[in-house]
């Protein structure tokens, strides 16, 4: 049976959702289901794209060439991660979080997505400071959200996954770690070390890599 990987890679594609939920909900600041559900959308149409893209590039390439990308490309993202977990720790400990250097050398270490404010201060997604994520702002965050995950989509597309239980298995997952987050803040649990929250993606996608590399 395959649906346990796809479970692991929806929860990989996710902890970024869960973190931001925590996030909200230690601030007080509302998520109403419409927000969710646009959010959960846009990572259900992102996936579905980069699997697109990887089925056509699957259908240009021996199948075994394209079985060892995408294995090959899953550990390649996993263990960027977890080399940018511990860069980012190194720099917090030489720079200042308002330090302007500091940002630009994060960009610079995140090739596979795309790095804006949001995904480093989710609150910051509350554009006109009014305590609710509105449909707009939720469709900018999705956005955030969704586009780390670009590359992971088409790595698992060449693996074979299937774009009709995958995209709908990461949108659900991303609703319902997200609810868990904000769940989580407001009863003021969030104890969670950030650190590992980040590293985790990287080892559930070496993992998959690895299942099935061999």
């Amino acid at each position: 049976m395959e649906i346990p990987l796809y479970i692991l890679f929806a929860l990989a594609l996710n902890v970024d959702s869960f973190s931001t939920g925590l996030t909200y909900g230690v601030k007080a600041i509302k998520v109403p289901p419409l927000s969710l559900l646009i959010i959960s959308l846009v990572s259900m149409l992102s996936i579905a794209i980069s699997m697109a893209a990887g089925r056509l590039l699957a259908a240009n390439i021996p199948a075994p060439l394209a079985y060892r990308l995408g294995s090959a490309l899953l550990l390649l993202i996993g263990f960027w991660i977890l080399f940018q977990t511990l860069w980012k720790k190194q720099l917090k400990s030489r720079l200042s979080p308002e330090h302007p250097s500091a940002k630009s050398v994060e960009i610079r270490l995140r090739p596979f997505g795309l790095v804006i404010q949001i995904l480093k201060e989710p609150a910051r997604a509350d554009f006109d400071s009014s305590g609710v994520i509105s449909p707009r702002e939720a469709l900018i965050l999705g956005t955030a959200l969704a586009m780390d995950a670009f590359v992971a989509g088409c790595a698992v597309s060449l693996l074979g996954f299937s774009m009709l239980i995958t995209a709908p298995a990461v949108g659900l997952g991303h609703f319902l770690l997200a609810c868990l987050g904000i769940a989580a803040g407001r009863s003021n649990r969030a104890s969670l070390p950030e650190r590992q929250l980040t590293a985790l993606p990287g080892c559930i996608l070496i993992l998959l890599g690895l299942l099935k590399i061999c």
